[in-house]
Order: C-alpha cells, then structure tokens, then sequence
C-alpha cells in the first residue's frame, strides 16, 4: 500500500440512512485529505472529552480548534489536548464572531479538501461515530453527510428528527463552502445555509445516525436567562439563513422536504 494511504473500515454502502452497527468493507484514503473544525464558545467542560475522541481518530491531517472569543476555561482546555497531539491547532478569535466565522476561520487555514464539523460540547461521541461521517464522503457515496442524533436524549433525537438540516455534525467537500452566501452563514445560520446551499447546487447529501450521542441544552451551562437569550439569538440566525438562501418564496417547499419525521 502506498505510505499516504490508510485503510478505514466503511460500512456497507446499501445500508441507507447509516448507522452503528452496519455491515462492513475495506477501503482507503488519504490521511492528508481530511480537516476536522471544532468551533468553541465558552465549552471548556466539553471540549476535551471532544478532542480525546477525535485524537483517536488517526484518518484526520489536522484538528482545528477555533476557540471563538471564550471567557472561560476553553483555551486552557484545548491547549491541554493540543501537548498530547501535535495534529491540534487552535485559532483565538479575540471576540465571539459566531459559530459561522468561527467555520470559515478553520475552513481558511485548512489544507485538506474534506471537513468535518463537531459541536465542542457533544456527550457519548466514539471514534466510530466519527468515522461513520466520515465514509460516506470519502468512498464518494455523498458530498455531505449529517449526523443526527438517535438514542441519546429524548429531546435532542427529536429536534434532529424534525430538523435535520441545523445538525453540527456533518463531513463534506470543501468546494461547497464556495457557494455559500456569507451573509447567510453567519453565527448559528451556518448549517442552514449550508445544507441549502449543498441541495440548490445539486450535491449528494445522505444522513448518517449517531447514536447515543447528544449534547446538554444551552440553558444547562449557559444558565436559564443566558441559555434562552443564545437559544433565541440561534433562531433569528436560523431564519435569517432560510431568507437569504432560498427567499421566502421557497421557504414552506424545502422545509417539508427536509422534516424527516
């Protein structure tokens, strides 16, 4: 086998949506080909049970840690895992930008042609789950995949059910990131336009479950006022995504076809 080649067990590709628990096939890739970008705001109580995972994750070039304007523990954190790793980079953002500037600050210092995305505060994440991301898109079956959420928390499965399209997890073709409108994909519209944008340029998307993963809601560790205030701050952003990639003349067409009940 050539040096930059590794072998990654891939799971069956009839199998379809994707899940743990698959049937399994050989198949290889080049390490050098995938970026992960961990946005991170005020996560320092999860962010290094996130980066001891994916640090087991030996298919990855780089782990770009974006720590976006975080007045906790997040940097200290990160910096911790990045001694253990030298795969880890972390980039401060000297105030909080929002999730999306925080994707792109990755997405411009990355030098692979896949990324994949993860929230920093996610519980019950494996190394299979992220290579069950990941294979899709490097066996060519997709140009993104999504990782919803499917027996973890009761309340995170369903929101996924219902709106896949706003998931963190995701593995996809950096080339689609071009046809982003910027505008759109600021702060928590990133994955909205994201996903929008992927279906309107005509690029292959598939689902992928991850289960027994989830992640606390923002109330938990933000506090009930701060965490109502950000959960309402990531609506606006949500719609503001919808208007600017579709208008609103779309809006009821693509949300139906993309509940997924």
């Amino acid at each position: 086998m050539n040096p930059a080649q590794l072998r990654l067990i891939l799971h069956n590709p009839d199998t379809s949506p994707l899940s743990v628990g698959s049937r399994f096939r050989i198949g290889e890739f080049p390490t050098s080909s995938i970026t992960a970008i961990i946005p991170a705001y005020n996560e320092a109580r999860g962010i290094g049970r996130v980066l001891a995972v994916l640090r087991q994750v030996t298919y990855l070039r780089e782990i770009i840690v974006v720590n976006d304007g975080s007045d906790d523990a997040t940097e200290l954190e990160a910096h911790q895992a990045a001694g253990l790793d030298p795969r880890i980079r972390i980039i401060n953002h000297p105030v909080n930008l929002g999730k999306g500037e925080a994707v792109y600050t990755g997405w411009s210092i990355s030098q692979s042609n896949i990324i994949l995305t993860l929230d920093a505060d996610l519980i019950g994440l494996t190394p299979q789950h992220v290579l069950d991301l990941i294979q899709p898109v490097v066996a060519c079956r997709a140009d993104m995949s999504l990782g919803l959420f499917s027996g973890g928390r009761w309340n995170t499965d369903l929101s996924h059910r219902m709106t896949p399209w706003l998931t963190g997890q995701r593995c996809f073709r950096t080339e689609v990131l071009r046809y982003v409108s910027h505008k759109a994909a600021q702060g928590y519209g990133f994955e909205t336009a994201l996903t929008l944008t992927a279906k309107r340029q005509g690029y292959r998307l598939v689902r992928v479950k991850i289960v027994g993963v989830s992640h606390p809601p923002s109330e938990s560790h933000r506090g009930f006022w701060k965490g109502l205030r950000n959960r309402t701050r990531m609506y606006t952003h949500i719609i503001r995504a919808w208007y600017h990639s579709t208008g609103w003349h779309r809006f009821f067409g693509q949300l139906k076809d993309w509940t997924w009940l």
